[in-house]
């Protein structure tokens, strides 16, 4: 039960700002989110489930690390949705339903209060909110929020993806009325805001991204060709940038790079390209022996 009272929402006629979004154990990237927004947002709802996306038990991971944020939790709204268990929910009914799931940390929330809805990975600039603000107040609602998109590390920018779209902005009105999943991927946008903040996606090296795959709805990548180090190493290097840490990323990442650069978030101390070479001649090893056997 969540009690909306001593969370200690206000009655006055001061339009708040929320920021929602499941988490599954992404500690880190939720230490950058709270960092990044904390004076620009009301109330932060992180919602959790006994269950992964693929149906599997998990920690509460939020709950068990709560001490780590004890500077913003008294804005913190944390929900823990229901069970949804196999054969009668299905790995994408999970998804859906858990980020449906938001609506249960916005119940003292007005028509007229502004939801940011993302996963916890995409965040927004707190360069951006009173544009949004503006936006909303205009009518303007709901807003598709792009994002820049990052993969595997904090470090390597996408060169296919330069930008993210499925992060969104809308009015409590309008959340309520169409639903936070539908709102992400069935709603035709007329309104869009670009370079509105960062998508880190896949981050923490081979353990993270490999429990973050046997954990997500996307059941057809969980197979051990995308759990394997070098690929992932691979794929980092081949379809990324590699960018410098500067001032266009969330203050905290720069203000803390040691920290992320001992967990594997930045790419510079990791297994040396000698490792992807020793693949490829391996590879190639294979296929000269095989055309030497076809002769």
């Amino acid at each position: 039960m969540i009690n909306i009272t001593a969370l200690g929402f206000s009655n006055d006629g001061n339009v708040k700002v929320y920021d929602c979004f499941p988490f599954l154990n992404e500690v880190e990237l939720l230490q950058v989110r709270l960092h990044e927004l904390d004076d620009v947002v009301d109330y932060f709802v992180i919602v959790e489930n006994p269950l992964t996306q693929s149906g599997n038990e998990k920690p509460l991971f939020f709950e068990e690390n709560k001490e780590k944020f004890s500077k913003f939790l008294h804005k913190i709204i944390h929900v823990v949705g229901k069970k949804r268990p196999s054969p009668a929910y299905s790995d994408w009914d999970r998804e859906n339903e858990q980020r449906d799931d938001i609506l249960l940390g916005l119940k003292g929330a007005k028509d007229d209060d502004i939801v940011i809805i993302s996963d916890v990975d995409e965040i927004v600039r707190k360069e951006k909110i009173q544009e949004i603000k503006d936006m909303i107040a205009s009518k303007k609602d709901p807003i598709r929020l792009w994002l820049k998109m990052y993969r595997f590390f904090l470090n390597r920018k996408d060169l296919k993806t330069d930008m993210w779209p499925l992060a969104y902005v809308a009015s409590y009105k309008t959340v309520k009325k169409y639903s936070p999943e539908t709102l992400r991927t069935k709603f035709p946008y007329q309104y869009s805001m670009y370079n509105a903040g960062w998508h880190f996606s896949g981050m923490g090296y081979i353990d993270r991204y490999a429990y973050k795959i046997e954990s997500g709805a996307h059941q057809e990548v969980n197979t051990p060709r995308y759990k394997r180090a070098y690929k992932l190493i691979k794929w980092a290097r081949k379809r990324c940038k590699l960018v410098k840490i500067d001032e266009t990323f969330p203050k905290y990442i720069a203000d803390n790079f040691k920290y992320f650069e001992e967990r594997n978030f930045i790419d510079n101390k990791l297994p040396p390209n000698w490792k992807i070479r020793v693949f490829n001649k391996r590879q190639k090893t294979l296929k000269d022996k095989l055309i030497a056997e076809k002769k």
